[in-house]
């Protein structure tokens, strides 16, 4: 075939099943199943071979039923991500979409994410028509992290979205609200066996039994209204064989009657067709060929032409092209039987079957394979076939770690990828076997610097172990490890200072995987980080432009755009650009809610951003009351992380003495933080306040003239303003006019080309004297270029607040409106996020926002604010 392994993996459990021809009309059922559409769940119960699938076809044909989907379960699809993998695919030919929401959904394959992405997938389904999806077999689940946010789903679905749910056995997911509320339909194996007449009628009609009227009441009689007994009977009879009796337990396919009375009664060929095809997902001509010397395509024709006629339930996929797989009930035989093969021979049928796959591109369809049985020596090969394509790390997960740590490459991949779904038992797990493995060696420090992503919410900040961009090119990896570490390395060696390693370890991953348009995005963004970093925000922006093309053409990548979001408006806020920073957060903000992909980290990010534009804006009391929710909502993250906001709240004298002595004694043990440039600058100025001013004046020295050998104008600025603070501060003035406009003179040199302000506007207090009084002496001693005092005059207007009227937030967002109305009734952080449709993340976000926002720092206090201001 020529469709790609991900279609052709889809179509064979998305095909909805052709009612067989010449189908009797059930009318009582059909009657029952026409409330469907007043229904949340239609619960279909029967055993094996009942006809429930029959059933539902047919009356889906009968009654011509818009806007239908069907998804077969089976065990290949019943893990919480491959189920809601094949559901997204399933359910998106209602939404007309481009494949967005199912490459979002093929992202994030970790059970904490999924209920998230759920609540996105529930809001797209809102529509004014209704929608119809059929879950045939769903007793396959078993599944805890499935049946947990499948209940969900239910729970918040739409009410123009309706299950067909087809079981062998009862539910698997409590259906109890559905019964209460009336909107359950529950039809069981009682309801589904054949009347007298409708067994009559499906062996005349259907089956086209011409035998005596004697000999088919015979047969009926001992179906007990069984349609798969009937049609195994049918298929016996038309082998000369026939045993009635063996039909009376009626809820499933005895072992012992399928073998001694249908397949004994098959040729050779045809068993042997069976027992080595029926462990396959779906088979055609193609794979058949590997299996079967000389079985050409027209033989293999001839095979299915004969099986089909015989009765035997193999359904057919796509008459087309000739794929099929066969009915759960024979599949489920065959797999048996071909357990009872010797180990050679099942891996040699592994072998072959996985080869064929892997001819045809079906790569994921082979891999699959190899871990179902064990195999992953074989699993581990196909992987490294798939390098870069996120099932085989999905996979990778399965794979014993003793096995997978024997493969470096693999493993690193692996344990990129678990970050980046924030699987960090899985992480912990793989740090601990690359140290056993390889202690002190390069191969450990890939995954030692990566310590911040596991260790960010224990309050501790963990040490950086950075590697140059040589050493990654000499550890054994592919080209995409490679490109990934490279990357991801450059943050560890910002945080130990090292600049241009950093870019020049992104711009060598870059090189290394340019045509991964994924790792490109993560790339830029991360390069302009760097570039933000070290005050070359001009080329800060050119990376988040470069990073945007990238999103044009990845819209799988929309759960992490907000990684582009976040930084982008940290290069507007020290710029001073505030309504670019304002339309970028407010995207974010957007984003955020509309994709429910939440974790705390996303949620401090945003928050942390809020309020650092409220101090731009020279809101105080509502940043000020930001960073007080922070601090008590996020107990469990390190007080270093909000070194910026605390330097904001001591520029604006709203820094409490025992928060800015906690930070100096927290900063005191941390020795990679200690040594950074802005952790020294916002030492200098606590140690300044505490009247320790030689040790603050020398750390301020030591930045400056770090700064300046490393080119770092952003540090530069900020340390030359400090400096600037602390000699016109108190009695005693210790700073001559000289020094202070050389410091002056020198900040503004360094902040003017890529428009270095927000150092300037948080000392504005401090400055505009000297400010102004620079711009008097310079028109008239030509110290500066015109350039230069055209940027003078233009950090003094930003200085006075000119162009910062429009900044100014909106008290509250829509949805912020609706939480507050929430808050006012005392329910909890829960309800309302099950009232509301969102999840607890997102309402912990929107109640930090209200609290920032009205000035308060609890529910009580923001609840009669809003009252008092008309808010509710």
């Amino acid at each position: 075939m020529e469709h790609s392994s991900e279609i052709l993996l889809l179509t064979t459990k998305l095909k909805i099943p052709a009612p067989r021809k010449n189908y009797i009309v059930r009318q009582a059922l059909f009657d029952k199943l026409s409330l469907c559409a007043d229904m949340n769940i239609t619960f279909i119960s029967g055993g094996a071979g009942t006809g429930k699938t029959t059933l539902l076809s047919s009356f889906l044909q009968e009654k011509k039923l818009k806007k239908v989907c069907w998804m077969s379960l089976d065990a290949a699809v019943t893990n919480v991500y491959s189920f809601w993998l094949y559901f997204t695919a399933a359910v998106s030919s209602f939404l007309e979409e481009d494949g967005s929401l199912l490459q979002l959904m093929r992202m994030n394959s970790e059970a904490s994410h999924m209920e998230n992405l759920l609540i996105t997938l529930i809001n797209r389904l809102w529509a004014e028509e209704d929608y119809y999806m059929v879950l045939d077999d769903i007793h396959c689940i078993r599944d805890a992290a499935l049946i947990k946010t499948f209940e969900f789903f239910i729970g918040a679905m739409p009410a123009n979205f309706h299950f067909f749910l087809l079981s062998r056995e009862d539910p698997p997911v409590y259906l109890g609200p559905q019964a209460v509320a009336g909107r359950l339909l529950f039809i069981d194996s009682k309801q589904m066996q054949l009347s007298r007449e409708e067994g009559l009628n499906f062996l005349k009609k259907t089956m086209k039994l011409e035998d005596s009227e004697e000999e088919l009441n015979q047969l009926n009689s001992y179906a007990e209204g069984w349609i798969g007994g009937l049609q195994l009977a049918a298929a016996a009879k038309a082998a000369g064989k026939y045993s009635g009796q063996l039909l009376r337990a009626g809820g499933g396919i005895a072992s012992e009657y399928l073998t001694r009375e249908i397949i004994a009664a098959l040729t050779e060929e045809e068993r042997d067709f069976l027992t080595k095809t029926g462990y396959l997902s779906y088979f055609d001509a193609e794979i058949c060929s590997k299996l079967f010397p000389n079985f050409a395509e027209p033989e293999f024709k001839q095979m299915m032409e004969g099986l089909i006629e015989k009765n035997l339930f193999v359904i057919c996929l796509d008459d087309e092209r000739g794929v099929y797989r066969y009915h759960n009930i024979l599949s489920e035989y065959l797999t048996q039987q071909f357990h009872s093969l010797s180990e050679e021979q099942k891996a040699r049928l592994y072998q072959t079957t996985a080869q064929a796959f892997l001819e045809k591109g079906d790569y994921e369809e082979a891999l699959r394979e190899y871990c179902e049985a064990g195999n992953y020596p074989e699993a581990l090969r196909v992987a490294r076939l798939m390098e870069g394509k996120l099932e085989a790390w999905n996979y990778l997960n399965q794979v014993p770690l003793e096995l997978l740590a024997k493969d470096a490459d693999l493993t690193a991949q692996c344990f990129i990828y678990n970050i980046g779904n924030l699987n960090l038992e899985r992480c912990r797990m793989i740090y601990d076997k690359y140290r056993e493995l390889y202690g002190d060696s390069d191969l450990f420090n890939i995954v030692s610097f990566a310590e911040v992503y596991f260790k960010q919410g224990d309050g501790v900040l963990p040490q950086y172990t950075a590697l140059t961009a040589e050493q990654i090119e000499h550890i054994p990896f592919g080209p995409v490890a490679k490109a990934m570490l490279l990357i991801e390395n450059a943050a560890a060696l910002v945080e130990v200072m090292k600049y241009e390693e950093a870019e020049k370890c992104i711009l060598k991953g870059l090189k290394t995987a340019d045509s991964n348009a994924f790792i490109s995005f993560f790339a830029y963004n991360q390069l302009g980080q760097v570039y933000e970093e070290v005050g070359r925000l001009n080329d800060s922006l050119l990376c988040y432009a470069k990073s945007k093309e990238k999103l044009k053409s990845l819209e799988m990548l929309m759960c992490v755009e907000t990684n582009y979001h976040f930084g982008l408006a940290g290069v507007y806020l020290r710029r001073m650009e505030l309504d670019k920073a304002k339309d970028i957060l407010e995207q974010a903000r957007v984003l955020l809610e509309k994709q429910h992909i939440r974790i705390d980290l996303t949620d401090i990010t945003l928050i942390y951003h809020l309020a650092e534009m409220s101090f731009l804006c020279g809101e105080n009391d509502t940043a000020a009351s930001y960073v007080e929710n922070m601090i008590s909502e996020y107990s469990n993250y390190s007080i270093l992380t909000l070194a910026r906001l605390i330097y904001e709240l001591e520029c604006t004298e709203k820094l409490s003495d025992i928060l800015g002595n906690n930070f100096l004694k927290e900063l005191e043990t941390a020795e990679n933080y200690r040594i950074q440039p802005f952790m020294r600058i916002l030492r200098a100025r606590l140690l300044f306040k505490r009247g320790e001013t030689e040790e603050a004046f020398q750390e301020t020295d030591d930045v400056l003239t770090f700064s300046r050998l490393q080119h770092n104008k952003l540090r530069l600025v900020e340390a030359g303003i400090v400096k600037i603070y602390m000699l016109l501060q108190g009695e005693n003035k210790t700073g001559s006019q000289r020094e202070i406009n050389n410091l002056l003179l020198e900040a503004l040199h360094y902040a003017r080309e890529d428009r270095i302000l927000m150092p300037f506007y948080l000392d504005r207090k401090t400055l505009l004297p000297v400010l102004r009084e620079l711009s008097a002496q310079a028109g008239k001693r030509n110290l500066m270029s015109p350039q230069e005092m055209e940027f003078l005059r233009d950090t003094i207007g930003i200085c006075e607040g000119q162009g910062l009227e429009t900044s100014k937030s909106e008290l509250l967002s829509a949805r912020e409106y609706e939480v507050l109305k929430e808050l006012a009734k005392g329910i909890t952080n829960r309800e309302i996020a099950e009232k509301l449709c969102i999840s607890q993340a997102t309402v912990k976000t929107h109640v930090l926002s209200i609290y920032g926002k009205l000035g308060v720092s609890s529910r009580m206090l923001a609840v009669d604010k809003g009252r008092k201001d008309g808010l509710i």
